[in-house]
């Protein structure tokens, strides 16, 4: 392949943009040229054919702007290349290496025109880039689909657009093209706008470069007025097949005629007629692009912006959520790209870069996107230092779930357990809450109808979320985020109930932190609301000898009275149930169908087959010689660093053979050969001073083998209506009174 060469021939670089299919406005030379007038410089990076008289094949427009005496590299909406080409992707990423290097370039970030899809991503990855802390221009966005006649175009909109857009017609309202001596309207209606909703704009100069640059052949400055008065102007550029909407202001006066309607309207003809095949609105709730996405690779081929699962009516006020509700109505799809990756070119300069997005207010360092200083503020902290977007794999799942606290990480909230509830009724959602894209927290969601005969659904968070507790702003924005997806998800409740131990210093604080948030201790605890632990992380003849004296001679006791523990598999699964139902029978607890266990026990031993997996589980059957049957058994399901011993069960037979013993040292055994450094019991007493607490005997057993109690939290509900909160609770408590008179 021939190699690339850098040019400053303007007119051939725009007819390559023009004619790539992704070819976009900011790769053009007059976007380069407005960036050279405010601090940066520029190059352009070409790859011709490999055959005589064939066109370029792949290139870039690479900026460059020196931050805090170091230099980085950046390419907006490029590079412009088939990424489906290995082969050219790493030419023309080589290429702007070279360049990128001989400018001393501490980095290369690139924002490339690629939908969020797992195989993108891992194009970009094969490229050797990785996500970037820094993301510049708007990853989720809004397109209109121009390629109708208008009046298709106008019947996907809401009714309630078309309406707006025929009452600024009918009461006067005109659009035309702003002419270069009316620059200061257009500079007035921005400064207005900025006070109005509290953001800063660019200075005069910056617009009026912007419309000598770019208006005389990419674009216009439209305006709306009445009689005479200005109300609002828009600036809209065409490249290629799209056109996109970058800057919008409008007055205090006379909204009530609907001009910023008829101007996006106006936009739209403007666009078709230059042929665009799509409008760019450029920029909403990176959230609602998450959310959109996830439906999308759930198979949907697009997700209109109205049809977007959200609640319009929650959204909080004003910011992008307030223009999100303006774009999409006009019958557009939202879309998703990957968003800013990075390529290190200095490692150590990179590293100290990295660092201080992280201490720096992400607001501040996008004041160079597209929408300069003034439309990229308009999201406030929470929606744009605050990101939540939904994890759509196993192995990104696992990914994130390492970089938090790796004491915090339950089984629960693995990415297998959320397989199970899948298949018993529950919706299942995993989300990552991220600032300045470091990760604060992770949560997966269920949420169900628990039944037909009321319209109420409930969300749950199984001992999470997870995060570190000890952090009060993580622990406020994570909440939040649930908060409102509780809310968007029309759930009456949410749950939670994360393992901190109310013994710990950060539960005063995390405990005042909820009562303020209107979280409530629930009156119905799912899980066990205390457990205890062994410590497994020390050699087993130690291990051994921390326990108690008697449960060592009762191992030992088992072993020579014949009793052997192995590993079962699927095949022993409805033999180990028929043992759990005569143990739940004996010692009148509850249990599920088999169908339940069936499914959870095979995903876990599944698992356990694949190396290198944080997820397993294992079944271990304790059997005797003179019996056909296994006498004791035990389920184990691990994650992380942590094992649990889920299901329990044991038969009448030969219970002074003290099979359990054997059975629980093989399985502490077991989670020490898999790598794990603690054992959970799963369940300790409520109420440990209690003497009457249904689990006193139960933990003895469990305190023999070094186990020390847990108390936790317990589980905590929040609700958006907490008067029919307190009625549902209520109804259900009075449900199961009845219930439990004519069971006895």
């Amino acid at each position: 392949m021939t190699g690339g060469a850098v040019t400053d021939q303007a007119a051939d670089w725009n007819e390559f943009v023009i004619n790539h299919s992704a070819g976009h406005l900011l790769q053009t030379s007059e976007w380069a040229a407005l960036k050279c007038r405010s601090g940066w410089w520029a190059k352009r990076v070409l790859l011709p054919g490999s055959t005589a008289g064939g066109g370029a094949q792949a290139g870039a427009m690479i900026l460059f702007r020196r931050i805090v005496g170091q230099v980085l590299a950046y390419v907006p909406r490029g590079p412009l290349v088939d990424w489906s080409d290995s082969a050219l992707t790493e030419a023309v990423v080589a290429r702007m290496c070279d360049v990128a290097r001989q400018e001393g370039a501490f980095a290369l970030k690139i924002e490339p025109d690629l939908l969020d899809t797992a195989a993108n991503r891992q194009r970009l990855s094969a490229a050797g880039f990785h996500p970037s802390l820094q993301t510049i221009q708007p990853r989720s966005t809004v397109f209109v689909d121009l390629q109708p006649d208008e009046d298709t175009i106008l019947a996907r909109m809401k009714s309630k657009w078309r309406y707006n857009i025929r009452l600024a017609a009918r009461k006067g309202v005109s659009v035309r093209k702003l002419e270069a001596h009316e620059l200061p309207l257009f500079q007035q209606l921005m400064e207005e706008t900025g006070e109005r909703d509290g953001f800063p704009v660019h200075n005069a100069a910056y617009y009026r470069d912007a419309y000598e640059l770019l208006a005389s052949r990419w674009g216009a400055f439209l305006l709306a007025s009445h009689e005479g008065d200005p109300l609002a102007s828009i600036a809209v550029f065409a490249c290629g097949s799209t056109a996109c909407y970058l800057w919008g202001a409008s007055n205090n006066r006379r909204r009530n005629l609907m001009p910023n309607h008829a101007l996006q309207w106006e936009a739209m003809r403007w666009a078709r007629e230059r042929g665009c095949a799509r409008y760019d609105f450029w920029g909403i709730p990176d959230e609602i692009g998450a959310i959109a996405t996830g439906l999308w690779q759930e198979g949907r081929n697009a997700v209109s912006a109205e049809e977007t699962p959200v609640d319009l009516n929650a959204l909080p006020a004003g910011d992008l959520w307030g223009v999100f509700r303006f774009k999409q109505g006009f019958g557009g799809a939202v879309e998703r790209t990957v968003g800013a990756w990075d390529l290190p070119l200095r490692r150590s300069v990179y590293g100290l870069y990295q660092g201080a997005l992280l201490a720096k207010d992400r607001a501040t360092t996008n004041r160079y996107g597209a929408n300069g200083e003034g439309e990229r503020r308009q999201t406030s902290s929470a929606a744009i230092e605050v990101a939540m977007e939904p994890v759509l794999t196993a192995a990104a799942w696992d990914e994130l779930l390492a970089q938090l606290p790796p004491d915090r990480s339950h089984v629960l909230q693995s990415w297998s357990w959320g397989l199970v509830k899948a298949g018993s009724g529950w919706r299942v959602e995993r989300w990552r809450v991220q600032r300045g894209g470091r990760p604060l927290g992770a949560f997966q969601l269920l949420w169900r109808q628990p039944t037909a005969a009321l319209p109420l659904r409930v969300a749950y968070v199984p001992k999470g979320p997870l995060l570190d507790w000890s952090d009060d702003e993580a622990t406020a924005l994570v909440l939040t985020q649930i908060e409102e997806l509780c809310r968007r998800r029309g759930c009456l409740q949410v749950k939670i109930d994360p393992d901190v131990g109310e013994n710990h210093a950060e539960w005063v604080r995390l405990k005042q932190l909820l009562l303020q948030r209107n979280w409530r201790f629930s009156p119905e605890q799912i899980q066990f609301k205390n457990t205890g632990f062994t410590d497994i992380n020390r050699a087993e003849e130690e291990l051994l000898n921390s326990f108690k004296s008697k449960w060592r001679y009762n191992i030992r006791l088992a072993e020579r009275r014949g009793v052997t523990v192995r590993c079962g598999d699927v095949k022993d699964m409805p033999g180990f149930y028929r043992l759990y139902k005569e143990t739940s029978d004996r010692d009148g607890f509850l249990i599920r169908p088999f169908s339940y266990y069936n499914s959870l026990w095979r995903t876990f031993l599944k698992m356990q087959q694949d190396e290198g997996t944080r997820t397993g589980g294992a079944l271990l059957l304790a059997e005797h010689p003179d019996e056909s049957q296994p006498i004791a058994g035990l389920f184990l399901l691990r994650y992380g660093r942590q094992t649990l011993y889920f299901n329990g069960a044991s038969s009448a037979r030969r219970r002074r053979d003290m099979p359990n013993y054997l059975l629980q040292w093989r399985a502490l055994q077991w989670a020490r050969a898999q790598g794990c450094t603690v054992y959970d019991w799963w369940g300790a007493p409520t109420n440990p001073d209690e003497p009457s607490d249904p689990l006193q005997g139960v933990w003895r057993f469990k305190e023999g083998f070094a186990a020390r109690m847990a108390v936790h939290m317990g589980a905590w509900d929040w609700s958006p209506s907490p008067l029919l909160w307190h009625s549902y609770h209520w109804g259900k408590s009075q449900m199961l009174e009845v219930m439990s008179k004519r069971r006895y």
